[in-house]
């Protein structure tokens, strides 16, 4: 099992003397003798769950990723993910081990922390209905600051605000604690009692915002004054992204990188590489590799596991799903406020179609008058040239008066005669009066 730190030793040291060549020739017994090693060894363990038919139920119900991890960790193939909550708490468990926690802080923390004592990680309710802050491991440090070390597998939205409720709620759990004891001891209270407070969240795998700054992975911050002006504001944030780590660092040089490799890689060849550089290490991966001969415990673990991938997924998707409401609400809305925009503008353009009308039967009015005006003014004009020829005669000057053709003139006369015709043959009569 690559846990045995002998062979780890021998292992990372023959590493660095191997050519690759000779590497590459092994490679494939090797890979050949662990697949067989690896079969051997889930038969085994197989065999054993069935005795025990919880813990067989418990193996059954691990999703297939789950599963496969947890067989890779108990055949030795690889190491166990340390960014699983109960792996983490199993490892800086700080009433067993505060002295683990206290120099993983001291690296991030870049100043030397002594762990006090370790607070229940609950808050208490504000007020009925208000839901509970949830931190995984909260301290509180000799200085008398308060430290919560969040770890965060999904990449929750609003990862800013999530950091400010917690530094909010240790303000408040600092502040109800000084003034509990100020009370029993009789004595005022002073807001100088009250210490830093830290936020160290570390994120397996970083959201959009953190992405965008892939040449960093630690992100400090505490609240300062464009002015200069000095105010102790008692919070501090550090964030860790490890997936952009491991992106960039590759060697371990620092005790820092160690333990961020620790946290962010079960690839054995990863924990080769931080037991050469900090033996120390081999102590915890010793301790894990404990699981591989308790597998109802390890299993048990992996459950534990589940249940908080469980958890994760559901509040996970209950941020999608708030946010979805949110964004359809907005479109919503913005479709609402189109409608309404269409709606005025198809009532201002059914007013405009309205006067167009009102236009344009007005203007079929007036052509209709000037129509009518038109053709009496061609009756008078053709009854005049008809009177000037029975007067005159003479068709091209009466043509020149009326200021028509002497064609024109002649088609009246034509008109006129014809239709004085169509009178007699109709009132014989008529001759004797025209």
């Amino acid at each position: 099992m690559f846990y045995d730190y002998p062979v780890l030793e021998r292992q990372s040291r023959t590493l660095m003397e191997e050519t690759a060549e000779f590497r590459e020739e092994r490679g494939e017994l090797e890979k050949a003798q662990k697949e067989e090693t690896r079969r051997t060894a889930v038969r085994k363990l197989l065999s054993r769950l069935k005795e025990d038919p919880e813990a067989y139920g418990q193996f059954l119900d691990l999703p297939p990723r789950l599963r496969e991890e947890l067989l890779d960790f108990y055949t030795g193939q690889r190491g166990v993910k340390i960014t699983y909550d109960p792996f983490f708490k199993f490892v800086f468990n700080p009433e067993l081990h505060p002295e683990r926690l206290e120099r993983m802080l001291s690296e991030i923390m870049r100043e030397k922390v002594k762990i006090r004592q370790v607070l229940s990680p609950e808050s208490i309710r504000f007020h009925e209905g208000m839901s509970l802050v949830v931190m995984d491991i909260l301290v509180e440090l000799a200085s008398g600051a308060l430290c919560d070390v969040e770890i965060q597998k999904a990449p929750y939205a609003f990862p800013g605000q999530r950091a400010a409720c917690y530094s909010s709620e240790l303000v408040v759990r600092q502040y109800s604690r000084a003034r509990h004891k100020a009370a029993a001891q009789n004595l005022p209270f002073s807001y100088r009692q009250l210490s830093k407070v830290y936020t160290i969240v570390i994120l397996e795998k970083s959201s959009g915002e953190f992405s965008r700054y892939s040449d960093h992975y630690v992100h400090r911050a505490s609240q300062v004054f464009d002015t200069g002006l000095s105010l102790n504001l008692l919070q501090e944030y550090i964030f860790i992204s490890l997936d952009i780590f491991h992106n960039i660092v590759h060697e371990i040089k620092e005790e820092m990188d160690a333990w961020l490799m620790f946290l962010s890689s079960d690839d054995p060849v990863d924990i080769a590489r931080i037991i050469t550089a900090f033996p120390e290490f081999s102590e915890y991966y010793r301790e894990l590799a404990g699981f591989q001969e308790k597998p109802e415990e390890l299993i048990s673990m992996f459950s534990r596991v589940l249940a908080e991938m469980d958890r994760d997924e559901y509040f996970c998707m209950m941020e999608e799903l708030k946010e979805n409401v949110r964004s359809l609400s907005e479109q919503a809305q913005s479709l609402r406020e189109q409608t309404r925009g269409l709606e005025d503008e198809n009532r201002s353009l059914e007013d405009e179609n309205r006067s167009l009308e009102d236009k344009n039967r007005s203007l079929e009015n007036e052509n209709q008058s000037l129509t009518g005006q038109i053709s009496h003014l061609l009756k008078q004009r053709k009854r005049m040239a008809v009177w000037l020829y029975q007067k005159n005669g003479d068709e091209e000057e009466i043509a020149a008066v009326l200021g028509i053709s002497k064609a024109e003139l002649q088609e009246f006369l034509r008109e006129e005669n014809e239709k004085a015709a169509d009178q007699m043959r109709t009132d014989p009569h008529e001759e004797g009066r025209l």
